[in-house]
């Protein structure tokens, strides 16, 4: 198997290690990767943006109208 990734292989790795299920062979074909990608390294930044202003929202305080915008918003976005 080779030792480098695709993009798109990079971008499921990056998935795993925020639910750290990424095994230490992964880890470093990913830190490789991103060595060389700007675009993945973005990617990965923003990612983490995202999970920590998450972890701020707590769902169960959200009205109806509020969830039916962020559903509605994430199916604009396909």
């Amino acid at each position: 198997m080779s030792s480098k990734i695709s993009c798109k292989q990079a971008v499921d790795y990056i998935s795993k290690k925020e639910e750290g299920k990424l095994s230490s062979t992964q880890r470093f074909r990913l830190w490789q990767h991103l060595a060389a990608c700007p675009l993945c390294r973005r990617y990965s930044a923003q990612n983490k943006l995202i999970i920590q202003a998450i972890k701020g929202i707590d769902i169960r305080q959200l009205s109806a109208a509020e969830k039916e915008e962020i559903v509605r918003n994430i199916l604009e976005e396909k």
